[in-house]
């Protein structure tokens, strides 16, 4: 599947189409460049899905915890700051993999090889016009 956001105010509808195709427990990984919108995209993809207010992206915490419209549990991960893969069992990542929840994982490059096979990208890339190309795709590795 794949968008073209014009401006920021269409994210909630490209995340409205977005929720339709991910699981609603499962990992769905973002790549995207700094400042490409992939926190803006969680955050409309949070509205949808939960009723509980945006705490802001966790670069600092590493990992903010939502209730979703199901009552299970959405992690919404920014794995920027990492220094390195112990830290991500510093955190009990592999508790978060086991759990019964939905993941979202920005820069999710240090636990690449620690994730099961199913899993959903979404891509964001800015063009020259400075729209948003966002792509989503399933990706079962098995």
């Amino acid at each position: 599947m794949n968008w073209k956001v014009e401006n920021e105010s269409s994210l909630p509808d490209v995340a409205a189409e977005i929720s339709k195709f991910i699981p609603r427990k499962g990992i769905v990984l973002f790549d995207a460049e700094m400042g490409a919108g992939k926190t803006t995209l969680i955050r409309s993809l949070l509205s949808i899905l939960t009723f509980e207010e945006f705490q802001g992206s966790p670069t600092y915490s590493l990992v903010n915890e939502y209730a979703s419209a199901q009552n299970t549990p959405i992690y919404h991960f920014d794995l920027y700051r990492l220094n390195d893969e112990k830290e991500l069992f510093d955190i009990g990542f592999e508790d978060y993999l086991s759990n019964d929840s939905l993941l979202f994982i920005e820069w999710p490059e240090k636990s690449y090889k620690f994730l099961p096979d199913n899993i959903y990208w979404v891509y964001i890339r800015v063009d020259d016009n400075n729209h948003r190309l966002i792509e989503l795709k399933h990706d079962n590795r098995s």
